[in-house]
């Protein structure tokens, strides 16, 4: 399980970096309404059946379910280093 400290400076990166990330996919999926998700997951520690009882759509779960995994140690890659891609 990562420490307080990790996952505040996470939340803090991911909340800084969402208003430049590209909003929609060419699929149409929200990346900011996925990133939103990943924060909720650091802030409320949320598990797997919280993920997919609150979000249907699949980016948004995705981007949730690795936050978790990342929190738990489970994911060596921080959520926001897969968004510095789609950063404008």
């Amino acid at each position: 399980m990562r420490n307080t400290e990790e996952i505040t400076a996470e939340i803090k990166k991911l909340s800084t970096m969402k208003p430049t990330v590209r909003r929609f996919s060419g699929f149409g999926d929200d990346h900011h309404a996925a990133i939103e998700a990943q924060i909720e997951v650091l802030q409320s520690e949320l598990s797997e059946d919280d993920i997919f009882a609150n979000w249907d759509e699949q980016n948004v779960r995705d981007g949730a379910v690795e936050a978790l995994f990342w929190m738990k140690g489970e994911e060596d890659t921080a959520p926001s280093t897969n968004w510095e891609d789609l950063v404008q």
